[in-house]
């Protein structure tokens, strides 16, 4: 999921959005495009993570202040939880290099700027179920 970034969601909203989802822990970028994961302290390239869902959110005051919050999972400890990052020509090449490298799976599903990673997964039901539904009756997927 993307969001539009100036629907003026706080960067408090959206965490506390992803934490009622699940996704509760924290992730800590690091140099050569490396992610620590804090819950069980490995720190692993970025390429090795999957995005679950990512919100870009603006600075309310300053437009140029924009942030990356994304939804990842730890491939060793299965933690789930998010990681910050600046995005646009103010973010650092640290951050920049992560965004570049962790794997997109979000898919193509489109959702509100206000939706949660389990928002995405229902979405997700809903249309296998859809798919399903019209195989049943005798149409192509």
């Amino acid at each position: 999921m993307t969001s539009n970034p100036s629907d003026n969601t706080t960067l408090t909203k959206v965490l506390t959005g992803y934490e009622g989802s699940g996704f509760d822990a924290a992730f800590s970028p690091r140099d050569a495009s490396l992610i620590e994961c804090l819950t069980c302290g490995t720190t692993l390239p970025a390429a090795r993570f999957t995005i679950a869902s990512l919100r870009r959110l603006e600075g309310a005051s300053d437009p140029d202040d924009m942030i990356a919050v994304v939804a990842i999972t730890c491939p060793t400890c299965k933690a789930q939880g998010v990681l910050v990052l600046g995005y646009g020509p103010m973010a650092s090449a640290q951050d920049s290099d992560i965004l570049v490298a962790l794997h997109d799976g979000r898919g193509e599903d489109t959702l509100a700027a206000d939706a949660s990673p389990s928002d995405a997964q229902h979405a997700t039901v809903k249309s296998a179920q859809m798919v399903s539904a019209d195989i049943s009756n005798g149409e192509k997927p």
